[in-house]
């Protein structure tokens, strides 16, 4: 029996198939192969996984900028004999994606898309074909699938690794070739444009979501800073916004609302932090602010700041934004922990008040090296 998967554009996923790939009675061996894994998407099949751990293996491509220490470190947790893919090349990875399973009496393969992360098995658009083997009449089929990968093994020592313990995973880690999964990705865009009324593409309304697991722990040792950050370690995530609105992008409402021009920055998708003083004290701490000199206005302190805008992956370029910081503590918005700072759209406003936006994420990037320097990201 085959059944054909397409996720996203309908509802199904990948989360279900790959959990019943796993759950058959006296299973006798798994495998798991994926190009990218991460401690969140592990997690969505801990619960099949940890009671055949015994007889599951897992081949994950390592070297390509998304395999974190955390998904490796989760492998370990629940048991599974696990083996990093490492080509030894960026040009080169391991990329296949498959879900298998074998009793005596019958076999199950998920094969196509779907890499052991959350958009592999819920959000992206991933296509995969589910088969019903008989372990039998396949035996042939059964036996080169478990063999080629047996062969791989012992043909490439040197590239496919197993994985023993932390202390192994934090030289990986420090190597560069494993991610830390709580570091958010800056923005790498596709392309660049001057024109954003080109591109009023909305965002593809598909039918599933994300599962919510608990934040990944901190890497099994904490690694040795580079001597030189690469590009993508220049930049570090400040904050993330919940769904936008149009008040967030300066969006009439209607023929007689006047926009604001400006966004409340708060909580956000950030849970923890004290937006009272998070923006102002840490966020852009290093920017030089000026309290205003007009009496009614002299408890607001302004700043400005160099932000590259990239928009659904296209990069608009660096703009000045305008930041405003009201310092009054004895006010109502202060006593119920409101925020109290705004970031002031200017001249950047034509590039963001488009409905395409609404519903979307805006990511807040601080440079390393100079933090009067930013990217802001909206995807």
């Amino acid at each position: 029996m085959k059944r054909f998967l397409l996720q996203a554009v309908n509802d199904e996923d990948h989360l279900q198939p790959a959990r019943e790939v796993f759950g058959l009675e006296d299973l006798q061996a798994a495998t798991i192969s994926t190009a990218f894994m991460t401690a969140s998407g592990l997690t969505l099949l801990q619960g099949v996984l940890e009671p055949i751990a015994d007889r599951a293996r897992i081949f994950v491509g390592i070297r390509n900028g998304i395999t974190t220490v955390q998904s490796i470190q989760k492998a370990l947790e629940i048991g599974c004999e696990t083996y990093m893919v490492d080509t030894g090349s960026r040009q080169r990875i391991f990329h296949p994606k498959m879900y298998y399973s074998r009793s005596a009496t019958r076999a199950k393969l998920l094969l196509g898309s779907a890499n052991l992360t959350m958009g592999g098995l819920r959000t992206n658009i991933e296509a995969s074909v589910m088969q019903e083997l008989d372990p039998a009449a396949d035996a042939a089929f059964l036996a080169d699938l478990e063999g080629k990968l047996d062969a791989m093994i012992a043909d490439y020592p040197d590239h496919v690794i197993r994985a023993v313990d932390d202390a192994q995973l934090a030289d990986l880690q420090r190597a560069g070739r494993l991610r830390d999964e709580r570091k958010a990705h800056p923005p790498e865009p596709a392309g660049s444009s001057a024109d954003r009324a080109l591109d009023s593409v909305p965002k593809m309304a598909l039918r599933t979501s994300p599962v919510r697991v608990a934040r990944p722990a901190a890497p099994p040792v904490p690694p040795v800073a580079p001597a030189a950050p690469v590009a993508r370690e220049r930049l570090e995530q400040v904050w993330e916004s919940n769904g936008l609105t149009r008040r967030h992008l300066n969006i009439p409402t209607g023929a007689n609302t006047n926009p604001t021009g400006s966004m409340l920055m708060g909580v956000g998708a950030w849970d923890g932090i004290d937006q009272r003083h998070y923006f102002r004290d840490d966020v852009f701490g290093a920017l030089d602010w000026e309290r205003d000199t007009e009496p009614r206005t002299a408890h607001i302190e302004r700043a400005e700041a160099q932000m590259r805008l990239i928009v659904k992956d296209v990069d608009y370029g660096v703009r000045t934004l305008h930041l405003s910081h009201n310092t009054k503590t004895d006010t109502k918005a202060y006593e119920q922990r409101n925020s109290m700072t705004s970031l002031h759209w200017g001249d950047a406003r034509p590039l963001v008040a488009h409905e395409d936006l609404l519903g979307r994420v805006l990511k807040l990037f601080r440079e390393n090296e100079d933090p009067t320097r930013f990217t802001l990201e909206i995807d």
